[in-house]
């Protein structure tokens, strides 16, 4: 658990490999992150596994260091040019994360 601003937070993110994520996909609730830990992939259900198993959105980390930057405000999302394809970002403001497709930042639905 990290502080800041006095306040305790942390990210969840369930941890697997790769094949493990179409167990995942049965049981995964929209906007939960999985890491895949032998491809570096992250991986964010786009809908809720019910009948159908959840949808999820890849993006490849290659073999790098995960950094995702917090901001203290989503105003970051208002302007399209200001991400990279696959970059991902935490607003504190709102407790989400947002996800840049290339185009414009898309705000997951995990959080409060």
């Amino acid at each position: 658990m990290n502080r800041l601003h006095n306040k305790d937070f942390s990210i969840a993110f369930k941890i697997g490999t790769d094949a493990d994520r179409e167990k995942f996909k049965k049981q995964a609730t929209q906007g939960e992150p999985y890491f895949a830990i032998d491809t570096s992939n992250l991986y964010i259900a786009e809908t809720t596994a019910g009948e159908l198993d959840a949808t999820l959105s890849c993006f490849s980390m290659g073999l790098g260091t995960l950094n995702i930057p917090i901001e203290q405000s989503q105003s970051f999302a208002d302007n399209p040019d200001s991400g990279t394809e696959g970059e991902i970002r935490y607003a504190e403001d709102v407790n989400h994360l947002f996800i840049h497709d290339g185009t414009e930042w898309h705000r997951t639905n995990g959080g409060n």
